[in-house]
């Protein structure tokens, strides 16, 4: 985990960028947006590491100044900003094709330290019991919340966010103390995991439900659900174009097909793995950083979702 902001200044980017990309899409549900402020909740667990210390404010002002620029494409280039149907074509070629190389090439030259850091961050989780349950339980006491008010649940995450969204959710799908099994029924509508590792088999190894998704491919149905988080609904996952720590990962073959046999209220649309997306964010010296969250959050793809479901929760 790279530093970050403190909590507020991090939640406030975080809202930003994705409430200027719902309002793009929101037609007669942006009233709703607007004056909710409920809707959107954090469950910032920077703090659960003990060396971590939040960015000074001159980092999060140059931060603030890259968000806009990020605002700045998405309103520029609308819709068009997600990768269509039929992949990279043409057109998106003549329209991105430039930034993509750039983000390719800082992939290649950023992306192995910081994967090596990376992993360092996850085999810390893994390894430190008391650090990784404070890292879960900002998520656990919102979901607990949530459910308690009868609230339906989206849950947005990235990078080493999913690992830990994952194995908060296989907890509440599986464990049997008394603080799991009371929400074993409750439900997340929509998981969106967002510069994800989860289909690197190392980063799986770290994961608290490594030892069960290790018998994903066991010979019984009871048995490979164990390796399952069971209680969501929806699950997408975005990638970008050089993510270094995501590209080239297929959520599909690891995660997705399998989970589709073992859990049968989940159909074939219900799992969807959204690859080599156009990540705008670049750093504050102009250095693309296609794993950076503000890019993913102002996805058009992820906003449509966002608010179809939205619009179906209040017509309910």
């Amino acid at each position: 985990m790279a530093s970050k902001p403190a909590e507020p200044e991090w939640f406030d980017l975080w809202r930003c960028a994705l409430m200027e990309n719902l309002m793009l899409e929101a037609g007669r549900l942006a009233p709703r947006l607007e004056h909710d402020a409920a809707l959107l909740v954090s469950a910032y667990w920077a703090d659960a590491i003990p060396d971590h210390l939040p960015d000074p404010p001159e980092n999060v002002r140059q931060m603030r100044r890259a968000v806009e620029k990020v605002l700045e494409s998405r309103r520029r280039y609308g819709r068009h900003l997600h990768t269509p149907r039929e992949g990279w074509n043409a057109a998106r070629v003549r329209r991105f094709g430039v930034d993509a190389v750039e983000a390719l090439r800082a992939s290649l030259t950023i992306g192995p330290e910081a994967f090596r850091q990376h992993l360092w961050e996850l085999e810390r989780y893994h390894s430190d019991s008391v650090i990784a349950d404070r890292i879960r339980k900002p998520l656990e006491d919102r979901l607990r919340q949530c459910w308690e008010s009868n609230r339906r649940v989206i849950i947005l995450s990235h990078s080493l966010g999913a690992a830990v969204a994952y194995d908060t959710l296989w907890r509440f799908s599986h464990r049997n103390e008394p603080e799991f099994r009371a929400y074993r029924r409750r439900k997340v509508d929509l998981l969106v995991t967002m510069g994800a590792p989860l289909a690197d088999r190392t980063i799986q190894n770290v994961m608290l439900s490594s030892r069960w998704l290790a018998e994903r491919d066991a010979s019984t149905r009871a048995r490979r659900r164990r390796a399952w988080m069971t209680n969501v609904r929806r699950w997408e996952n975005y990638s970008a174009l050089g993510d270094f720590v995501c590209h080239g990962l297929d959520m599909e073959k690891e995660f997705f097909s399998r989970m589709r046999k073992d859990i049968p209220h989940l159909g074939a649309t219900d799992l969807r793995d959204y690859r080599d997306l156009f990540n705008p964010y670049r750093e504050p010296d102009g250095t693309p950083n296609p794993h950076k969250v503000f890019g993913y959050l102002v996805q058009p793809k992820l906003a449509g979702r966002l608010c179809r479901l939205l619009r179906e929760i209040d017509s309910r």
